[in-house]
């Protein structure tokens, strides 16, 4: 029953919470879908004997999870058990054999990383394991609004008094202040410039090529921001790790998260459909100086920019970063759009969802007048 299972999971993490924490110790907080763990083991343990712990706890099985956010330590005397051990120990990928005294730990600190995957009994068995989507329950299919539709849902009441409502009760926390007479750029996270579902040693690898320089190369031209449907304790660290609240070549301004979102509801081909959204008027009676006219939309979900659908700029999503690392040139291209475009008098005088086509026929007439 539900009881006997939080029960065992509640006596599973006493057990773990028992050991003592000192030198031989270390504290480790794991994400998983809306739940944190918080886990405490023996730095002689090893990175399997985490993965069963998660395993009793989530039902998630060892060969289903996806581990992001530890890594090894530079210095890895340690990570070998013996002499014998020694060729796995020159690896420079964890695997489970690998110890917790190899990972790279702050003092004192709980190690926080993130956990993806679904309990057995929800999985999809296929023949080859290989094959498997790395998740496997995925968000609701993405979709997009005519504009007939996205005017009936952006002038309802009800989304409307939605909007009015976050906007008055949020604070907005500046990490660097606006800068004058600058358009604002809108900057989604998850599959925009990470890919957040696939395996790795360190969020770094599953950042979105270009991300460092698309940022660096608008900055000039945009105030920039990140909104995410994500909850800000993630979010933060997401951000941190990727090295994006600490660049030396670009500034954002402030972060927005799921918290800002609200729900809509329409018919569509017959069935009710709800979702959220991110209403661009919360930033705009927040900063009266940015308004559709200045401001442009990135995301890789079209349904976000139903209340403010000329704003939006949808980008192809970055998923399975290991294959495509090496030739996703989205990012570098968008860039030049935006640039681009940066000197309008009107955003609304544009179709962001021909930005290909607006890039292409500018540097053909580069051509021309050369």
């Amino acid at each position: 029953s539900m009881d006997m299972e939080e029960a065992k999971a509640k006596d599973l993490m006493q057990k773990s919470a028992s050991l003592r924490k000192d030198d031989s110790t270390v504290e480790l907080l794991c994400k998983w879908q809306k739940k944190s763990f918080t886990l405490n083991l023996s730095k002689e343990h090893t990175i399997g004997r985490v993965r069963q712990m998660l395993a009793d706890l989530t039902h998630v099985q060892p060969k289903r999870q996806k581990l992001i956010g530890l890594r090894l330590s530079k210095k890895r005397d340690h990570s070998s058990s013996s002499s014998q051990s020694s060729s796995s120990s020159s690896t420079t990928s964890i695997s489970d054999n690998t110890k917790l005294a190899a990972l790279s730990l702050r003092s004192g600190r709980k190690a926080k990383f993130m956990m993806v995957g679904v309990p057995e009994a929800e999985a999809v068995v296929d023949k080859d394991e290989k094959d498997l989507p790395e998740v496997l329950n995925d968000l609701d299919q993405d979709f997009n609004y005519d504009i007939e539709e996205a005017l009936v849902l952006k002038s309802a009441p009800e989304n409307i008094a939605k909007m009015k409502e976050i906007a008055e009760k949020l604070t907005i926390n500046i990490i660097n202040e606006p800068r004058k007479d600058k358009p604002l750029l809108v900057m989604d996270l998850d599959y925009t410039l990470f890919d957040m579902k696939s395996s790795a040693q360190s969020f770094s690898e599953l950042k979105r090529p270009f991300s460092d320089h698309f940022l660096k190369e608008l900055y000039p031209f945009y105030d920039i921001i990140f909104w995410s449907q994500t909850s800000w304790k993630w979010l933060e660290i997401k951000l941190t790790e990727l090295g994006f609240l600490t660049h030396p070549d670009y500034k954002i301004c402030f972060v927005l998260d799921k918290t800002c979102m609200f729900s809509v509801s329409s018919m569509r081909k017959g069935r009710l459909r709800k979702h959220q959204v991110k209403s661009l008027g919360i930033i705009w009676k927040k900063f009266p100086q940015w308004s559709a006219k200045n401001t442009v939309h990135v995301d890789d979900v079209g349904r976000n920019f139903v209340m403010n659908p000329q704003s939006g700029l949808k980008i192809k999503a970055y998923k399975k970063a290991h294959k495509n690392r090496q030739r996703d040139k989205e990012l570098l291209y968008l860039t030049e759009y935006l640039k681009l475009i940066a000197t309008e008098d009107d955003f609304r005088t544009l179709e962001h969802e021909d930005w290909q086509k607006y890039l292409l026929h500018s540097n053909e007439k580069k051509l021309l007048d050369s």
